[in-house]
């Protein structure tokens, strides 16, 4: 045990699923990129089909396409592609399931309803994604019992808060924007390219039309991803939404009787950072609040 004064968490909470502030925050700060697909969606299927009808149709049923994240396989299926995940063998499934029961029946929750990974890292990590993902790396599997199970009900905090499930949906959203801005870029380059290439050895009014039209794709690139302009103001907010739901999952472990043992885990990786203070701009865009902070939050019951 750490030194300090333990202030136990309600059990109240325990089982219960309900989203939090920063799951609100984040689909807020999501909107600009979601419009900006939805306009992505609209001309590519305008280009296609000239009939209006048909451009709402297509758009309509982007939209609704997010439910296919909410099918099991397919969330699978995403989970590979997104990270480099692979199912448990025996010997780590042995090892992981017996820990991961006993977190669920802390929390009140049927375990069946997740599926357990092992993501190809030899850093010491865990995540949560999706509505039924929760996946730990190799190294994860090394610690002992109870400071893996800490962590376990860390991630568990994240799926009943909806937090996973609230970034697999605007990861899904933001695909055609994003799509975009990669095609964008790609011409921009060229473009740039040819115009060095052409400063050199070609007249000065060939180097402006090639100038001119850098500028026409750089506000093309503006017009169909409009979060480009707001990310300097947006990113540090949906950098502390996500700082929040952080804060948010070590309650929730510490809800389930886990506290003691999340602020042991917390307390070496804050040996291994050597006291290094992060710069400004590093903590106003980090999507986890320092190691301190969570620690002294915890042993507060915060």
């Amino acid at each position: 045990m750490v030194e300090g004064t333990w202030i136990p968490q309600g059990a109240g909470a325990r089982g219960r699923r309900r989203v939090d502030a920063s799951v609100v925050m984040g689909v807020v700060f999501g909107l600009p990129g979601f419009v900006s697909s939805l306009v992505v969606v609209g001309l590519v299927a305008g280009l296609i089909w000239a009939t209006g009808w048909v451009v709402w149709v297509v758009m309509g049923v982007w939209v609704l396409s997010g439910a296919v994240t909410f099918v099991p396989s397919v969330e699978s299926l995403l989970a590979r592609l997104m990270f480099d995940m692979r199912p448990p063998t025996t010997v780590e499934l042995s090892k992981l399931r017996p820990l991961w029961q006993s977190v669920c029946v802390a929390a009140r929750v049927d375990s069946s309803r997740y599926t357990l990974w092992v993501e190809q890292s030899k850093e010491l990590n865990a995540f949560a994604a999706g509505g039924r993902t929760l996946a730990v790396t190799r190294r994860a599997l090394e610690l002992p019992p109870r400071a893996l199970e800490a962590i376990l009900a860390h991630e568990l905090g994240h799926h009943l808060a909806g937090h996973s499930r609230a970034s697999l949906l605007a990861w899904w959203y933001e695909l055609p924007a994003q799509g975009a801005i990669w095609l964008v870029t790609t011409a921009m380059r060229v473009v740039l390219a040819v115009g060095k290439a052409v400063s050199r050895f070609g007249t000065a009014a060939a180097a402006l039309a090639v100038a001119l039209l850098s500028l026409v794709l750089l506000a093309g690139l503006i017009a169909l991803n409009p979060w480009l302009l707001l990310m300097p103001l947006l990113s540090p907010l949906l950098a502390w939404s996500r700082r929040l739901g952080e804060y948010r999952a070590d309650a929730t472990a510490a809800g389930f009787g886990y506290g003691p043992d999340l602020v042991n885990v917390l307390s070496g990786w804050l040996a291994a950072e050597h006291a290094v203070r992060r710069p400004l701009r590093v903590r106003a865009l980090a999507s986890h609040p320092a190691t301190a902070d969570r620690i002294r939050r915890l042993r507060a019951g915060r």
